[in-house]
């Protein structure tokens, strides 16, 4: 079964996309702009590598936010995409392993799976894909919801359509609190959906 035209979506918008990791990393490599600052008003001999390094950190700081943003939006293009013509399909988790990088400080995973669908010959992928730690237990699940391009094969996860799974809180040594404050990080850069974040900010709580 295709996936209905959404003729009222949008297509993502590339400021939305931009914008939050470049000020995300303005503000966490603050010392840039400050010495940006300084360099502009303060005077005499021993401030005078005030500006020139504030520009360096700045501009670094600014190429570094940019491509998380183009990374980004290129993802949420992809995934518009695939709503407006994908077919729905399951991925069959075959292994995962990890890889030892961390991006925005959640895991990148080297994934191998089998998808099959309707209309669909099955084909295997495999493709390195930062999972925020909260999603790791779906993998676990075997099967993954996912989109598909019939003609071209290209396939994201939907992870809004997976299921959400938390791990059991015995096997958690983090206080609520630290998990709580995981979970609105999460939210706030976009790593999980607003029912993700429902859904597992209840649990948390329940268990308290």
């Amino acid at each position: 079964m295709t996936v209905a035209p959404q003729d009222s979506a949008r297509p993502p918008s590339a400021l939305r996309s931009y914008l939050p990791p470049v000020l995300f990393v303005l503000v966490a490599g603050i010392v840039g702009p400050i010495f940006l600052v300084m360099g502009l008003v303060a005077e005499g001999p021993e401030t005078g590598w005030l500006l020139p390094t504030g520009l360096a950190v700045t501009a670094l700081d600014l190429v570094i936010g940019l491509l998380i943003g183009r990374g980004r939006h290129r993802a949420q293009v992809k995934m518009h995409h695939l709503r407006r013509v994908g077919r729905p399909a399951t991925a069959q988790v075959l292994s995962f392993e990890q890889t030892g990088v961390r991006v925005n400080d959640q895991p990148m995973l080297v994934l191998k799976m089998r998808i099959h669908g309707e209309d669909l010959a099955p084909f295997e992928v495999q493709a390195r894909e930062v999972v925020p730690e909260i999603r790791i237990p779906l993998l676990h699940a075997g099967q993954l919801p996912v989109l598909v391009d019939p003609e071209t094969h290209e396939w994201e996860i939907d992870w809004d359509a997976a299921r959400p799974v938390a791990p059991p809180a015995a096997a958690d040594p983090r206080t609520p609190a630290e998990r709580l404050a995981e979970l609105d990080d999460l939210l706030r850069r976009d790593l999980v959906s607003r029912e993700e974040y429902d859904a597992t900010r209840a649990r948390i709580l329940d268990e308290i």
